[in-house]
C-alpha cells in the first residue's frame, strides 16, 4: 500500500496509553567485561505505544473493524499523543473487551518507516 493511499487513524487514546523505546543496538562483547556498542541501522529508535481506547460499543466497533481492515499488515498514519505529529504505524495485535453498552480496545502500534 503506498503512502498515497493509506489510512489515517483518527482516534484519541486515553491517557493512560505508554510509549516504549528500545533502540536496537549491535553489541560486542570483549573479555573481562569490556563491550562495544553500536546503532543497528538509521532508524534504530522507533517506537512502540501501548494504547486503549474506551467507549460506547458502536464507537469502539468501528476502531476494531479499522484494524481488522489493516490486517496487521499495512500500515497507517496515526497522529503520536506526546508530539502531535503524524508517524506511521502497524497494529499486528489487540484485544478488545465488551463491557454491556461500552467496550474497550488494547492494541500495540508499532512505528515503521514504510
Amino acid at each position: 500500500m503506498s503512502g498515497e493511499n493509506m489510512e489515517t487513524f483518527h482516534w484519541r487514546p486515553q491517557n493512560s496509553s505508554t510509549t516504549s523505546i528500545s533502540p536496537k543496538v549491535k553489541v560486542i562483547k570483549f573479555g573481562d567485561g569490556y563491550e562495544q556498542r553500536i546503532r543497528d541501522g538509521i532508524n534504530n529508535d522507533l517506537r512502540s505505544y501501548n494504547v486503549t481506547f474506551v467507549g460506547l460499543f458502536d464507537d469502539i466497533t468501528l476502531i476494531d473493524e479499522f484494524l481488522t481492515r489493516q490486517g496487521g499488515v499495512h500500515a497507517f498514519k496515526w497522529c503520536e499523543p506526546n508530539t502531535h505529529k503524524t508517524i506511521k504505524v502497524v497494529c499486528r495485535s489487540w484485544s478488545s473487551t465488551p463491557n454491556g453498552a461500552a467496550k474497550t480496545i488494547t492494541a500495540t502500534f508499532e512505528e515503521v518507516v514504510a
